[in-house]
Formats: structure tokens, C-alpha cells, sequence
């Protein structure tokens, strides 16, 4: 038994002592996270923090309240205790409270945890900073970023009996080049649960080679466009989609999957058949958390198979007012490559397209129609006749990931991890830019 887990089951004691005849959820996160920020070339920030947070939900029928404390001698635990209980007796029922689970089955996961990305300190940061920098300096550019990571246990318990615990480590380095005349920006992103697979000179390769092509770009006028969006961009637009995916709002109307009249939109051909979404904590290209924030353990899903609706999501609450699974909430997504090798044959046989490293600032414009607004950033690049000829200004766009995906008809085989993605680069059509940015 961890030290998180020691925790949380003494919490779960002094919670039956204290709340007598009361439900009661433990939730625990003991971690360590870690950064350095980097900017103009330089070191400019050093943080590190070692934290274990308690969070205690006590129930009564359906009154409850939650505390938290960041102490976790049995004096505070009892504080925090006592703290919920008092707020739960105060409460006004919550027509929608479900009770604790119980014990669950987790499927087996591919470990998510890397040592060596734990114990890293200050000066390996420092170390693969400097590589980024060296390669700004050879190019004669300023350079940002931000290196972080972390590493950490996080657990459920509950009165009922259930008992969840998950290691996982996570590191994410950023990097951002400029031109001296400020006119060229460049990005890279490397996202991994291993320090390892951070391919440093790549990624600062990336980042100064966008700068200096992105450098004095041509005026370009809005419009539709075939644009080949890289990952990151990817990424971006699909995080909008799966908050679609809600069977609630599905079945209240509020929802793209909401049919007129009643009804979803499942089994119906929503995208490119070469479009594939999952959602498996077993990824071996991405392994993450098998259960929940409630402790409900999260099989495979496919909202998304080759083109076709097939599945929605379902909390315990709406799953169980309509007689459905619950699937759980989940964060960690894979929309499955295609058949292309490389971004290059993204652009054979386009005659005029453009290249969009990634998005900035992108907001909800209609949930129902899943429409998006943002800006372009850090290098956006025309194509003629299937190769890249000079850069151009950003834009405003005002589209939707399904109308992306519907009209997709290229994706690399690679995918690469953003956050808690992983996305191929891909092709799609008539992606409406609508109107300049001078943003670089």
C-alpha cells in the first residue's frame, strides 16, 4: 500500500467515526511537479513543488459537501472531516447524487509512470534548455519556452468499499523562436510521460527553421482554403468535439449528436471514412488513468469509427435515468493516423493550400454546431502545385472540428502526442479563414 493510499484509508476511518451513518469519498493526490521558463535566450524561473491534497466528500442521502486540506495528519484529516459534515447537514438535496461505488475491476494498463522523469532535477532541465537555446543562438533568434513535468499518485476511496490508485508521470516542453525584427515565429511541442522521448534538438530544430521561413510573410486575402494542419492544431479543434460527445446534452437538444424532434445522430456518417476516435486508458501510445474521478472504471470507447457515430457519453447519473452504460469522464483521446507517410505527401496534389502550424485563442462561436473561433499562429505557409513557396499573414478562422473531419482526406500514419492526445497531421478541405490577423 502507497503512502497516498495508507492516507486515504485512515481518512475513510476517521470519516465513519466522525459522520456517523454517512456515504463518504476520499479522493488523494500525492505529487511532485516541477518547471523551468526560459526566455530571450535565458534561464528566467526555477519552481518546485511537493504536495499532497486530500479531498473529503461526505454524504448524507442526497446533502453533501466536500473539504480539502493539504495537511494530512490525523488532526487535520478530522478538521476536514468534520468541516464537510457540517456543510453537508446545511445542504439542499441534490436530485442528482450518486452514491459511492464500490469495489471495482480496473483492466491492466501500460505503466504510466517513468522514473527517471520523476527524479529529474533543475540542472537536466537546464540541460536540454540550453540545447534550444544554442540552436536559436546559431540562427541568430530569441528563444522561450517553458519545460515542465511531474509525477505522482493519485487514489479514490470510499466507504463502500472501493479502493483506486494510479502512478502516472507526465513532462511537456515548449518552445517558441522569433526573428530579431519580430516579423518570423516558430513552434515546437514535445509531450510525454517519459523525459526520454523528449527529442530536444528536433524540437528547437523545428521551432528556429518556422521562424526563418515564417520571417516577412506575403499578404494573403481570407477565404476557403485545403489547409494541411499540423498536430498541434489538430488537437486543438478535436478537444471542442469531444465535449459534444455529453449523451445529456445529446438528449436535451443542446448537442451537435441532437437530432430535430428527438433522437442523436448515432450510426449515422458524420465524418471521412478514414477518421477513427478512441478512447482506451490501454493505449500503448497512450496510457492513462482506468478509472474516473468517481472510481468507475473506463473500457474502450469509439464515439468515432471510420467515419461513422458510434458511441456517446454517459455520467453514472444520466446513464442511469436512461437506462444506458456509463462510460465515465475521460481526458486521454487517439484519433487514429491514415495511410500517408509523412506531412510532405499531405501536400502532394494540392494546387493552392496553406500549411497552419497551430491555433491561439480558440473560443466556442455554437456548441451546437460545434463552431470555433481562433487565430493562427507561429507560422502559417502557402502551398502551389504540392510545395510550400513563401509564408503569409495569420487569420481569424471560424470553423467547426466536424466539418474538418468530414472533409479530411489525408492523414499521416505517425501521431504525435499534444497534451493528452495523440493526433496525426492531416489534409482538409474548404477550411474557412475568415479574416486577417496580425498576430505573428
Amino acid at each position: 500500500m502507497s503512502q497516498v493510499e495508507e492516507t486515504l484509508a485512515r481518512a475513510v476511518s476517521l470519516a465513519r467515526e466522525v459522520a456517523k451513518g454517512a456515504d463518504v469519498v476520499v479522493r488523494g493526490d500525492a505529487r511532485r511537479d516541477a518547471n523551468t521558463r526560459f526566455a530571450r535566450n535565458e534561464i528566467t524561473s526555477n519552481g518546485d513543488v511537493e504536495e499532497t491534497r486530500l479531498g473529503v466528500t461526505v454524504a448524507f442521502g442526497k446533502r453533501h459537501a466536500t473539504a480539502t486540506t493539504n495537511q494530512v495528519d490525523d488532526r487535520s484529516i478530522r478538521a476536514a472531516v468534520t468541516r464537510a459534515s457540517e456543510m453537508a447537514r446545511l445542504a439542499p438535496e441534490d436530485p442528482e447524487w450518486m452514491p459511492p461505488l464500490p469495489a471495482q475491476t480496473y483492466r491492466d494498463v501500460p505503466s504510466a509512470h517513468d522514473p527517471s522523469t520523476a527524479a529529474l532535477g533543475a540542472g537536466g532541465r537546464a540541460a536540454a534548455i540550453a540545447q534550444a537555446v544554442a540552436a536559436a543562438d546559431q540562427q541568430h533568434l530569441d528563444v522561450a519556452g517553458f519545460l515542465e513535468h511531474g509525477a505522482g499518485t493519485r487514489a479514490i476511496a470510499s466507504s463502500a468499499g472501493l479502493a483506486a490508485r494510479h502512478d502516472a508521470s507526465r513532462v511537456e516542453m515548449t518552445v517558441t523562436a522569433r526573428t530579431k525584427d519580430g516579423t518570423g515565429s516558430g513552434w515546437g511541442n514535445a509531450t510525454s510521460h517519459r523525459f526520454g522521448d523528449v527529442d530536444v534538438p528536433t524540437l528547437a530544430r523545428t521551432a528556429t527553421e518556422k521562424a526563418v521561413r515564417s520571417a516577412r510573410p506575403a499578404s494573403l486575402d481570407p477565404g476557403r482554403y485545403t489547409v494541411i494542419l499540423e498536430p498541434a492544431a489538430v488537437s486543438d479543434l478535436m478537444s471542442f468535439f469531444v465535449s459534444a460527445l455529453d449523451a445529456r446534452k445529446t438528449d436535451e437538444g443542446r448537442s451537435f449528436f441532437s437530432k430535430a424532434g428527438g433522437g442523436n445522430r448515432l450510426g449515422e456518417a458524420i465524418a471521412s471514412p478514414s477518421i477513427t476516435l478512441r478512447s482506451d486508458p490501454a493505449d500503448p501510445e497512450l496510457p492513462s488513468r482506468p478509472f474516473d474521478d468517481d472510481g468507475l472504471p473506463l473500457d474502450p470507447l469509439t464515439p468515432v469509427d471510420r467515419g461513422v457515430a458510434s458511441a456517446l457519453t454517459y455520467s453514472r447519473y444520466w446513464a442511469a435515468k436512461q437506462g444506458k452504460k456509463p462510460t465515465g469522464r475521460r481526458d486521454a483521446w487517439h484519433l487514429l493516423g491514415g495511410a500517408a507517410n509523412d506531412a510532405a505527401e499531405l501536400l502532394s496534389g494540392v494546387a493552392r493550400g496553406l500549411v497552419i502550424t497551430r491555433f491561439f485563442y480558440t473560443r466556442w462561436v455554437d456548441p451546437q454546431s460545434v463552431l470555433i473561433t481562433g487565430l493562427t499562429r507561429d507560422g502559417v505557409f502557402l502551398v502551389e502545385d504540392g510545395k510550400i513557396t513563401r509564408p503569409v499573414n495569420n487569420f481569424r478562422f471560424n470553423e467547426s472540428p466536424v466539418t474538418m473531419m468530414k472533409n479530411c482526406d489525408a492523414l499521416t500514419k505517425r501521431t504525435w502526442r499534444i497534451g493528452s492526445w495523440r493526433v496525426p497531421a492531416l489534409r482538409t478541405h474548404e477550411f474557412h479563414l475568415a479574416s486577417r490577423s496580425d498576430a505573428v
